[in-house]
């Protein structure tokens, strides 16, 4: 069986519908996430959640990375010294980046080798805050970041994070 990762954008003529679209796979993704390490812990590892399992190892191992670079490569740069509150907001978010990592750094060793699981319960808390992590992160986003970031630029600033997004897969800007 081949895994194939599956973009959530489908095209990179603004930077910040890249962010949206990444943000509305990642919540739904989450969902998933939740959904299949209860399943897990309930029922165990069977060929059906081992697959699932993995098709999130490879979406997230993806997804996330390519999500804070869009961040912290394509868009903070154009934001960065134009505004304090920015400024501190992408610091927070920077950090949250981090911690998000941490965490998937465990949840992914799960993910890889589901038929390796022995601690469902390890299992079902690594998923369960991984998750909380990148909904609040998010949410945080969504609500305060994004709003603030639209006053901030043009369409010009919109156009060049995309063309970097499209960049950082391999794309042409037209994508």
């Amino acid at each position: 069986m081949e895994f194939k990762y599956k973009e959530p954008a489908t095209e990179f003529s603004d930077g910040l519908a890249v962010i949206r679209a990444y943000h509305d796979n990642l919540l739904a993704t989450g969902e998933r996430l939740l959904k299949l390490s209860f399943k897990i812990s309930h029922h165990g590892v069977g060929e059906a959640a081992a697959i699932e399992a993995i098709d999130l190892h490879q979406h997230y191992t993806r997804a996330n990375t390519l999500h804070h670079a869009d961040e912290e490569q394509c868009l903070f740069p154009l934001l960065v010294g134009q505004d304090l509150i920015l400024d501190g907001m992408i610091e927070r978010l920077t950090l949250d980046h981090e911690e998000i990592e941490q965490w998937w750094a465990e949840l992914a060793g799960f993910l890889a080798t589901p038929e390796k699981i022995s601690d469902m319960d390890r299992l079902v808390e690594v998923a369960f805050q991984f998750e909380r992590l990148q909904r609040e992160h998010l949410t945080r986003e969504n609500e305060d970041f994004l709003p603030r970031v639209e006053e901030q630029l043009n369409i010009f600033h919109l156009q060049q994070a995309g063309q970097g997004m499209a960049r950082l897969r391999g794309l042409s800007a037209a994508a």
